[in-house]
């Protein structure tokens, strides 16, 4: 960017460009160039951080004497003149250096609030797929064994803090082998195991408010392993499974289904 550019910049800033400044500068902008598009976001950055100045400045009026004193010229020395433009370079370069300075930081504050959110949500894929590894590595996936929901939804009585719904799909492919409890971030959680031929598939059924960042936003896979959530109201339903994902989404439709 020229020093032209600078000016007209600093002028948008302001709020004091005309319509024809305006157009030259942002006139012939392609939403495709990397320059264009550059200058249209530092524009939006530094105007932004100068209304929000602007909003909370003071602004003080000039006593009366002062206002009432005639404007005289001042002639100026060549040493005064070359000070004022040297300090008038000194200040451009600290406006531009503060207004990279600011598109910096911001761009920090997103870049760290975006790698947070992924290792929130990263860590919830751990722990999922670790609970789903340990269940599969075990002489028994399951601490109450049946294919009989009436005889795996009462074993959860007084076990968690809540009666979580457990269905039979076998009619659909997918065979309940049983339940367990699991334990997320110090709560106990219901944990359903079905078959789907040679797959083995953990359903992690808990309450909505208790889900936080455990259940992604969406289907995720996490070191080969596929995991799909569902929200239906009162309780988010997470499944984990090497089976492909068109399948255990079909799998949690017929979990979240109302049954009568």
């Amino acid at each position: 960017m020229n020093e032209k550019d600078e000016r007209l910049l600093t002028a948008l800033i302001d709020g004091e460009a005309d319509d024809g400044e305006r157009r030259g500068l942002l006139g012939p902008v392609d939403a495709t160039a990397t320059l264009s598009a550059s200058l249209l976001k530092r524009h939006a950055v530094l105007r932004a951080l100068s209304d929000a100045m602007r909003a909370r400045v003071r602004r003080h009026r000039a006593p009366r004497r002062l206002s009432a004193l005639p404007a005289r010229p001042v002639q100026e020395r060549g040493f005064e003149r070359e000070g004022r433009e040297r300090a008038g370079s000194r200040n451009r370069w600290n406006l531009r250096l503060a207004g990279a300075m600011t598109s910096t930081a911001l761009v920090s504050v997103v870049a760290t609030a975006l790698v947070l959110n992924l290792a929130r949500s990263d860590a919830g894929e751990r722990l999922l797929v670790s609970a789903h590894l340990r269940s599969m590595m075990s002489p028994h996936a399951v601490d109450v064994a049946s294919s009989d929901s009436h005889a795996v939804k009462p074993w959860f009585s007084g076990r968690l803090r809540y009666a979580p719904p457990v269905e039979d799909f076998a009619a659909q492919g997918f065979t309940l082998v049983g339940g367990r409890l699991e334990v997320f971030e110090e709560e106990a959680v219901a944990a359903l195991v079905y078959r789907r031929k040679e797959h083995l598939i953990n359903l992690y059924v808990l309450p909505t408010k208790q889900a936080g960042r455990l259940a992604p936003h969406g289907d995720a896979r996490h070191n080969g392993f596929n995991i799909a959530a569902r929200r239906d109201g009162e309780f988010t339903y997470i499944a984990v499974s090497d089976l492909n994902t068109t399948e255990l989404n079909e799998f949690l439709k017929l979990a979240t289904a109302p049954h009568g």
